[in-house]
């Protein structure tokens, strides 16, 4: 552990004891003094934290035994200064302790001062600069540095029953919710579905057949599309306003970010503002489903359906709508909005085998090196949070909501996560640091490419947003979305 002097002391003009009533005054990195008369100063005594000393204040965030777990909101705090302990904030006085380290043995023995039946046995589980965990018996006791940081922590859940490996075999064992299916490659979602009709071919294939209306999206309104405003597709291009399939959304920025050339390949621009989209159905044979330059608006002209920056109507917006035609049809979900990854992938790429890594299932390590092995096979990776508001660079993680994994931008950053909304500059990037109590929120859906693999980009690199100036036009997210995670955090349908 680093060194640190309980006190800095300066004393001046010789002696403690004068006549002009001397005094030591020590001054606080927070702003704050302590003044002690030099009469009332028997000794000074330097300790460190090598010799198994606990140093300064420490605010109570959680107690836990076994699984019960109370949040506490840092009132309650224990004092550490050298040889005694102040424990305050239980209601009452503060209770005063004479202390005994036994640094070999992690565990120091506290003696109340007034009270010599009430002796603590504590073991010192952790102590860092950030975190200070003390076990008494079976109950553990999380204590951080500020009251806020107590009233707003998240506790680092217990590790993993497995032993930690850096063997992308041994990990990948511990992935769940397999989808593949034995009667359709589309995945276990699609079985036993609509069988595609002649009929049905020549519905998918008119333009003029628009689909159903969702999110109290009322008009189609005929826009102007440019397909790739950065002449190839980028995650970018994919910005979600007011349908609540975010699954989607990320699903379609992570097919910008690992194979852009599938996406010019699938859409065909067919030149008299209609758009062919390759996609598959419920079988896994290939179907066309084409569309036209209509849009979902809503009742004043303005576009609610998924857009590029400044509102571009981009290959996104047409994948979307393509999206919407073929469950029109096809009737597999309840529309589009709560549709999960591996429901929407397939209908692009053919394959809907997929896996999942449910929170805490890996060490952060081994999180890590899954998403980046599946990422360099080409797999479709997206994943949520299920805790909200925690800071991740200049963006927090949002609950019932889904994000594009991306490889990390530098060490100090085990991946990306694109948020969809496509937020600030930074186009929505949730820079995760190695920080397991926000990594065991984490979740991940990884999907098999299928057609999408031989697109993928030969040099994989970390994803950095094209140039693109904000406008107070920029339509942004609907309220109707923000007010959904605000007061659904603990929603499982993701939006």
């Amino acid at each position: 552990m680093k060194s640190r002097l309980l006190l800095s002391l300066i004393l001046a003009m010789g002696s403690f004891a004068t006549a002009h009533a001397q005094g030591i005054v020590v001054h606080l990195k927070n702003g704050t003094t302590a003044a002690f008369l030099s009469a009332d100063v028997t000794s000074i005594t330097t300790v460190t934290e090598e010799n198994g000393y606990i140093l300064g204040n420490w605010y109570l965030g959680f107690w836990k035994n076994g699984g019960d777990v109370i949040h506490y909101d840092g009132t309650e705090y224990m004092s550490f200064a050298g040889e005694q302990m102040t424990w305050g904030g239980k209601g009452g006085d503060p209770d005063t302790y004479t202390i005994k380290f036994y640094p070999n043995r992690n565990l120091f023995i506290a003696s109340n001062v007034n009270n010599a039946s009430d002796v603590l046995r504590w073991t010192i589980v952790r102590y860092t600069d950030k975190l200070l965990v003390l076990r008494d018996g079976s109950v553990q006791r999380y204590f951080y540095r500020s009251k806020d940081e107590a009233a707003n922590a998240q506790m680092e859940l217990d590790p993993p029953a497995h032993r930690e490996s850096d063997d992308i075999n041994v990990i990948m064992r511990y992935a769940s919710g397999r989808s593949t299916s034995t009667l359709t490659p589309m995945g276990k979602h699609f079985e036993n579905r609509h069988v595609t009709t002649d009929d049905d071919r020549a519905w998918l294939a008119d333009p003029a057949n628009e689909p159903n209306t969702v999110a109290g999206l009322t008009r189609w309104v005929r826009k102007s599309v440019r397909l790739y405003p950065y002449d190839d597709p980028v995650p970018a291009d994919v910005n979600q306003h007011a349908i609540g399939d975010c699954c989607a959304c990320a699903v379609f920025a992570s097919m910008a970010y690992l194979f852009p050339d599938f996406i010019k390949h699938i859409i065909t621009d067919n030149g008299n503002g209609t758009y062919t989209v390759a996609m598959y159905d419920p079988q896994g044979q290939p179907v066309n489903v084409c569309v036209s330059a209509k849009f979902l608006c809503d009742s004043s002209g303005t576009i609610g359906q998924v857009t590029g920056k400044n509102n571009a109507v981009t290959w996104a917006t047409i994948l979307e709508k393509a999206l919407i035609k073929w469950q029109t049809l096809y009737k597999v979900d309840e529309g589009v909005e709560g549709i999960g990854t591996e429901n929407v992938a397939p209908l692009f790429t053919g394959d809907g085998d997929s896996f999942a890594f449910a929170p805490n299932a890996l060490y952060t390590s081994e999180f890590k090196l899954a998403i980046e092995h599946c990422l360099r096979q080409g797999m479709i990776c997206v994943g949520g949070f299920n805790v909200a508001d925690l800071q991740c660079g200049s963006l927090k993680s949002v609950t019932g909501h889904a994000f594009t994994f991306m490889l990390p931008d530098d060490d100090d950053v085990i991946f990306v996560m694109r948020n969809p909304w496509g937020i600030e500059d930074v186009d929505g990037k949730l820079f995760i640091p190695d920080e397991r109590t926000i990594v065991q929120t984490i979740d991940a859906r990884i999907v098999n490419p299928g057609a999408a693999a031989p697109y993928l980009r030969s040099d994989l690199q970390p994803y950095t947003p094209p140039r693109f100036v904000r406008r107070s036009t920029d339509i942004g997210v609907a309220p109707r979305l923000l007010n959904r995670h605000r007061t659904h955090p603990n929603a499982t349908e993701l939006w």
